[in-house]
């Protein structure tokens, strides 16, 4: 909940004038029951025309200005609390996009889609009750008390004694209530995380008649969220039928107590009977209401929690500090680097392979054999359990992340790829120049397709390119990673939905090109065979180095491949 108060912060002024006007209304609420017995007992009696029309007159007034202050407190707690929902949902995603990969791969993207989403509004909408209940229910509830005390401290008594029996059974059923809906979320991400896997694998499921297997594994994730809903929801119940229960029996004892004090002491004062009778139905309304501020309080925590943890998670990869002079050597430098995603099996194991300006390394290995894992330590997505890498000559640690990514230009084989313009996917937000973008997408052999498009590069391409074949759809992905220039071009198996033709007239392309130190990742030996270093990967280890000749002699798992595929 600190980490919420920091965002009410900013917007104290208008917090402070929604509370003021939700004052002025529940003062000029609290006085309506109270003129009203002044009206009948004192007034009416006397059979005076004016007064009555004056005493009348007030209770409007009273009545238009407490509507007129409602509506304008209403108004301003919905622009505070949607002005804290806005920077509370900007500063997650931003820290969301921004986290580490072993802080989200720790948290999963459905965990952090429903914190962004669900969690998000549990807070904001508790918010918006709290700005516009937060001082009407407790003022009209302490002021109805105080008046029915100066109104008959003997009927009053009856109602007082019940508060504490309702504020008891409130804060009972809240504490309970909270790691309930703690545990509801984490369920929810289980379905979040089950709707994705289906939504993204749906012709897959479809092709395999799977529907069913599928429908079947989603009820066992929805009937466990329905345990839950049911859980909480059975214990919240209980919260108004008991403090119903409890006012109703205060309002009884105040009847009975009214009922005797007329038989026995001549007590006859029925405006004030009238006005008490109100204050009780007032006092009734509002511990209702604070009754289920408490109860939205609960799933608030338990939001707030979920949002806080990501909020202050710190990086688990911290940048070095930057050296005095850069070590004499090769371009990129990978030395005895070890890695692991579970820190027991290692997925890399002593890696060394170094690399100068403007050659090409091609990585090739069995599916597993950890390709991808080198890429990833290269991009600094993780860093390395042991070893490290040097990139002209300073550990790839000490460069601000920003700086290190402008280097590459990456594309893999499964790509992003947003609802945007053509254009827009290629350039990705970066400086738009005409230029680039005709060479990127003539080097990637993506101009071809994109002349016979209705409007070129401004058409308007679906998420994740769904109105694109799987081979256009890595053309457009490597002509962002070729736009700009990069020093490092990375292409992980980038060219598996090519066919021959357009691989090898990409590859002549980029050879003329000849600027950019690349790695190639493939499982084709065409890819990478005129690559300048090969690298085989076995089981996170290599087994080869070399040029594709020099492989053909010395290893024979390259061999074989390279038989198998008639090369």
């Amino acid at each position: 909940m600190k980490t919420l108060t920091a965002y009410l912060r900013p917007y104290r002024a208008l917090i402070t004038v929604c509370l003021l006007f939700k004052t002025i209304a529940s003062f000029c609420e609290l006085f309506i029951p109270a003129l009203l017995g002044y009206m009948i007992d004192e007034v009416v009696p006397k059979e005076d025309l004016g007064a009555v029309l004056a005493a009348g007159g007030a209770m409007l007034l009273l009545s238009l200005l407490t509507l007129l202050f409602h509506i304008l407190g209403n108004r301003t707690a919905a622009k505070a609390s949607g002005y804290v929902a806005h920077d509370l949902r900007h500063d997650l995603f931003l820290k969301t996009v921004n986290l580490d990969a072993p802080a989200i791969d720790a948290y999963g993207t459905p965990s952090l889609t429903s914190r962004l989403t669900t969690d998000t509004y549990h807070v904001t909408a508790f918010l918006a009750r709290l700005f516009r209940l937060g001082v009407k229910a407790p003022i009209t509830l302490i002021g109805g008390i105080v008046i029915t005390l100066v109104l008959d401290a003997r009927l009053a008594v009856a109602l007082i004694a019940t508060l504490p029996l309702v504020s008891l059974t409130v804060w009972v059923i809240t504490r309970r209530a909270t790691p309930l809906y703690y545990e509801e979320q984490t369920v929810l991400d289980d379905m979040v995380r089950k709707v994705d896997e289906t939504a993204s694998g749906i012709r897959v499921i479809k092709a395999l008649s799977k529907t069913a297997y599928e429908t079947d594994a989603f009820c066992r994730v929805n009937r466990r969220l329905e345990k839950k809903e049911v859980e909480a929801g059975r214990l919240l119940s209980l919260t108004k039928p008991l403090c119903d229960l409890l006012l109703n029996l205060g309002l009884c004892a105040v009847i009975l107590i009214g009922t005797l004090l007329a038989a026995h002491t001549g007590f006859h004062a029925a405006g004030t009977l009238l006005s008490f009778m109100t204050y009780f139905t007032v006092i009734l309304n509002n511990m209702i209401m604070m009754t289920r501020i408490f109860i939205q309080l609960s799933r608030c925590m338990a939001s707030a929690e979920r949002i806080s943890e990501v909020l202050t998670t710190e990086s688990r990869m911290p940048t070095l500090p930057a050296p005095h002079t850069a070590e004499e050597g090769a371009y990129l430098r990978f030395e005895h680097v070890t890695f692991s995603y579970n820190k027991r099996t290692p997925d890399l194991a002593d890696i060394s392979f170094t690399l100068s300006r403007g050659e090409t390394l091609g990585i090739i290995g069995a599916t597993g054999s950890g390709k991808s894992t080198l890429i990833s330590l290269l991009l600094r997505l993780y860093d390395p359990d042991e070893g490290r890498i040097l990139l002209d000559g300073r550990d790839i640690r000490s460069y601000p992340y920003a700086e290190l990514r402008r280097k590459f230009g990456v594309c893999f084989q499964y790509d992003f790829v947003p609802s945007a313009t053509l254009a827009e996917n290629v350039v990705f937000f970066r400086e738009r120049s005409e230029e680039d973008l005709a060479r990127a997408l003539d080097t990637a052999q993506a101009a071809s397709f994109v002349e016979k498009l209705s409007e070129g590069e401004e058409t308007h391409i679906d998420s994740r390119g769904a109105n694109l074949s799987g081979g256009q759809k890595q053309r457009l992905t490597l002509a962002r990673a070729l736009y700009g220039s990069p020093e490092i071009l990375v292409l992980d198996d980038a060219t598996s939905a090519l066919d021959y033709k357009t691989d090898r007239d990409l590859r002549a392309a980029l050879k003329k090109q000849a600027k950019a130190t690349t790695i190639l990742v493939s499982q084709r030996i065409a890819t990478i065979r005129d690559a300048d270093r090969i690298l085989f990967l076995t089981d996170g280890r290599i087994t080869g180095y070399g040029t594709h000749d020099e492989l053909m002699t010395t290893h024979a798992g390259y061999r074989e491949i390279a038989n198998m595929q008639g090369r």
